[in-house]
């Protein structure tokens, strides 16, 4: 008799485990690895305009197009430039389509902070994921990337929030940026190259 109620509760508690991983637990999981538009002071990524950047941050220190667009290009982005409008010590930039006047993405870039620091300030829901270039779409700067166990770019993801933080190898951050969709792809889109079958020698 005694067995069959160390049994019955062993069962139980399996049925409840169960029911925890497929439960609340597993949905913030997979919630954690969704990526979400980002809102910065009020301004939310791919839904706000150049009025609303102008109304919040005011007139930036410069305007830039970066290197590589053609300046007639309706659809080209136009970089609003702030100096000091972030939390951090650093320069703040809004990415804005030239045409829609829709806010792109933001990117924080500080002066100095830490890894650790970003972390206490952002909070311990993170992913951490490593990128690569997509080489044969591109040379290192201009080239897409992709997800990548090996890759050398390191992002603190918060992609819940829509939230990006670039560390480099000294754990230094190099940009926080505020996005609506990935950095990159899944997987690489470049074909795998072939090895080389060595001929035989007689």
């Amino acid at each position: 008799m005694k067995s069959v109620v160390v049994l019955s509760a062993l069962l139980m508690q399996s049925m409840l485990a169960l029911q925890w991983s497929s439960g609340p637990l597993q949905k913030q999981v997979q919630s954690n690895r969704t990526w979400q538009a980002a809102t910065y002071r009020g301004l939310t990524i791919g839904k706000s305009t150049r009025a609303d950047v102008l109304r919040v941050l005011g007139e930036p220190q410069r305007k830039d197009i970066p290197e590589g667009e053609n300046p007639n290009d309706p659809d080209r982005e136009v970089w609003y430039v702030y100096n000091g409008a972030a939390e951090f010590l650093g320069t703040l930039t809004v990415i804005i389509q030239n045409r829609t006047g829709v806010v792109l993405r933001i990117d924080i870039a500080p002066e100095a902070l830490s890894k650790a620091e970003a972390i206490k300030h952002f909070g311990p829901d993170y992913i951490l994921t490593r990128y690569d270039f997509d080489q044969c779409l591109g040379d290192e700067e201009s080239a897409p990337i992709y997800e990548s166990p090996t890759g050398s770019l390191m992002e603190i993801e918060y992609r819940h929030r829509g939230i990006a933080i670039q560390v480099n190898d000294t754990e230094k951050v190099n940009t926080i940026s505020f996005v609506s969709k990935p950095l990159g792809a899944v997987e690489s889109k470049c074909k795998p190259q072939k090895k080389r079958e060595r001929n035989p020698i007689n």
